[in-house]
């Protein structure tokens, strides 16, 4: 299977289905069986695809059904939906994902990379331990999308791993840039030549002669690979739609130190129990996996106004133990809003905001002006506070006065619309004075407080009380407009605007 690096991310598969969740007609089995009757007739011959439990897995087999049957059949697909939604934005995204798949797909079957015999030539070229550092040079060849899993990264596992994935628009294959990386490193002069010799046939094959010649300019030395990286784990949690006490995961993962490219995951459906059993097991998968070489993991939950008070900084780190950890108390854990994530009339002020938080020097006095309190969740004030913030330009972060509502999110509502990048809140009624005293004494740490509230959570855990203490019911939104992973699309399902009462 084709492994996909950030920027290739609109081309993928999974955006494909992000597109085709988003059209109404598909969210429904009858209609989906509809549309599969249509694109049979426009195929002249039958496409059966078996019904799946969820929305999403149905839609991806039908798109892989068409993938395999005909390379026709996805833009007759997408033609047939159009008979069910004439001019329906969704559809036309979805028309220009499949144009880029189908036009990838074609490029794929006319590049066969290398033949089985240079295969072999480089393997014997490369010897049992080419590098100390071929997982690093796997990486600087191909970027974050390169993971090699085996324990002892063997060149066989690097050769596997980097014909699978994609060049760059007019880039050099990663393959081919992973072999000049290795000569460039190379101590021994043979091997070296070897491998420049065996590139050099590859170019003039693929017609990539001078594109080689520039990179092995620029590589007198072996690439400089970055020590640290801050890995960032974004996990998007949402009601299923058609599953009432069914949630929906997606999750994506970023260690890249060049560039915001996080890798996207297939979904996850489970109850609230499983969901919380899956990010345990999507932390140990980071620690022992993808992230852990990274100096820092950073967790970060994209909910939807009906979830956004879930406590999941508490969520346990090992499901079943009898010592529970908490995410919050060992990891920099925030959420973020999906619903302005899917608004991109909202993001003009956002990045706004956000660029004027940037800006807040470290370690010094934070203006009084980038903080603003609410005063609570009634018609009068919401609507003074949807005024106070349109004046108030300098606005970055908001304390709520109330925790979110499943049904009315109210002062969220209004931040999230007005663009406020950061909002925190108390979890529960009780303990307000406790609340607003310790948010208080963080007002100058503006920049730090994601870290300072990761530490407040550890004075909450050492306190007599633990799950009592302020560290353990807190909130905080911490929404950083350049980090994004959903498509600027409308969500899957509309989104009412609760009105302020």
């Amino acid at each position: 299977m084709t492994l996909w690096n950030g920027a290739d991310y609109p081309s993928s598969l999974g955006f494909l289905i992000d597109c085709l969740e988003q059209i109404p007609p598909l969210r429904d089995p009858g209609s989906r069986r509809l549309c599969l009757e249509l694109l049979s007739d426009r195929l002249g011959k039958p496409l059966v695809v078996e019904e799946l439990p969820t929305a999403r897995a149905s839609l991806i087999g039908i798109v892989q059904a068409c993938r395999r049957r005909d390379p026709r059949a996805l833009s007759a697909f997408v033609d047939a939906i159009e008979q069910m939604e004439p001019g329906s934005i969704p559809v036309q995204r979805a028309r220009s994902a499949v144009e880029d798949m189908v036009a990838l797909d074609e490029d794929r079957a006319a590049l066969d990379l290398v033949t089985e015999d240079d295969r072999q030539e480089l393997l014997h070229l490369l010897g049992e331990n080419p590098s100390g550092r071929l997982a690093e040079l796997v990486r600087a060849a191909a970027g974050p999308a390169a993971e090699l899993t085996s324990a002892d990264h063997r060149p066989a596992d690097a050769l596997a791993t980097l014909e699978r994935i994609n060049a760059q628009p007019d880039g050099v294959p990663p393959l081919l840039l992973f072999v000049e990386y290795l000569a460039a490193a190379a101590a021994d002069d043979r091997r070296a030549a070897g491998l420049r010799a065996w590139n050099d046939r590859q170019a003039a094959r693929l017609g990539m002669t001078e594109q080689i010649k520039a990179v092995r300019l620029m590589q007198a030395t072996e690439p400089a690979v970055a020590e640290k990286v801050v890995a960032y784990l974004v996990v998007r949690i949402e009601p299923d739609l058609l599953e009432a006490g069914t949630l929906v995961v997606v999750h994506w993962r970023h260690n890249d130190p060049a560039a915001w490219r996080p890798l996207r995951s297939e979904p996850f459906s489970g109850n609230l129990d499983a969901v919380r059993a899956h990010m345990a097991e999507l932390v140990a998968e980071a620690e022992t996996g993808w992230a852990k070489d990274a100096s820092a993991i950073r967790i970060e939950f994209l909910l939807p106004y009906s979830l956004l008070n879930l406590p999941v900084d508490q969520w346990d780190l090992e499901a079943g133990s009898s010592l529970p950890r908490p995410l919050g108390l060992h990891y920099q854990v925030v959420v973020r809003s999906l619903d302005r994530a899917r608004s991109p009339r909202w993001h003009r002020e956002w990045r706004r905001r956000w660029d004027l938080l940037k800006q807040v020097p470290a370690g010094l006095t934070t203006p009084e002006e980038h903080w603003l309190w609410s005063d609570g969740a009634k018609w009068r004030h919401l609507t003074a506070l949807d005024a106070k913030l349109a004046a108030q330009k300098k606005v970055v972060s908001l304390v709520l006065r109330s925790a979110p509502d499943s049904a009315d999110p109210g002062e969220v509502l209004v931040g999230v619309r007005s663009g406020v990048p950061v909002m925190i809140w108390h979890r529960v009624e009780s303990a307000r004075p406790a609340f607003e005293a310790e948010i208080k004494s963080l007002r100058d740490v503006l920049p730090e407080l994601v870290e300072h509230l990761r530490l407040l959570r550890g004075r909450a855990r050492q306190a007599a009380r633990p799950d009592s203490h302020v560290g353990s019911r807190v909130s905080l939104l911490w929404d950083d407009p350049a980090r994004p992973v959903e498509p600027q699309d409308p969500p899957a399902a509309p989104i009412e605007e609760v009105p302020v009462r």
